[in-house]
């Protein structure tokens, strides 16, 4: 008997870690099933996970000024020179787990991400690209890429107050406007 209980254990616990997937940490109201828009929408106070390139400093802090104004709790992380493309992935990883609803990426290398970028789909989070657009990847038109692209403006400040309205739009759960 006490053996039965034993193996029913360790059978209960070996099933509920191996059907944990990597984005389980993340669950989220909005769900981009189209990879075109959001679904939902999220709350008012909602992590906005920011990963930017090196170089990216004015950018990250009037994201940061302008998401924390309007009333969301940005978590803005610029990649350093060395080893971008791994600490981006890895950015993106870490705001995933941690519950961001958007993510706003402007990338030093979009290939790189493409993984990240999975996750951070199967999470439900919408990603946003900043600057360059996120090329899809895969075959068949079903592959990844941003939700939503924000161009880049002549300057910081305007391109950061065009993703914070992205990112208003999509708390409201509508479709932004993001016209090229």
């Amino acid at each position: 008997m006490r053996t039965s209980v034993v193996a029913v254990l360790v059978a209960v616990t070996l099933a509920l870690t191996g059907c944990q997937g990597p984005t389980t940490a993340a669950p989220t109201p909005v769900r981009s099933t189209d990879l075109t828009s959001s679904d939902g929408g999220f709350a008012e106070d909602a992590l906005v996970g920011v990963v930017l390139a090196p170089g990216d400093d004015a950018l990250a802090a009037d994201l940061e000024r302008g998401l924390t104004g309007a009333g969301f709790e940005p978590d803005v992380r610029v990649a350093p020179h060395s080893a971008t493309a791994v600490e981006q992935a890895r950015s993106v990883d870490a705001l995933v787990r941690a519950g961001a609803k958007a993510l706003l990426v402007h990338t030093a290398d979009a290939d790189a991400l493409a993984e990240a970028v999975q996750t951070a789909h199967d999470a439900g989070v919408v990603v946003v690209s900043v600057g360059d657009p996120v090329p899809a990847s895969g075959t068949g038109g079903d592959g990844i890429s941003a939700d939503h692209r924000v161009p880049a403006a002549a300057g910081a400040g305007d391109t950061a107050r065009a993703a914070v309205a992205v990112v208003r739009s999509l708390q409201r759960g509508e479709q932004p406007d993001t016209a090229d």
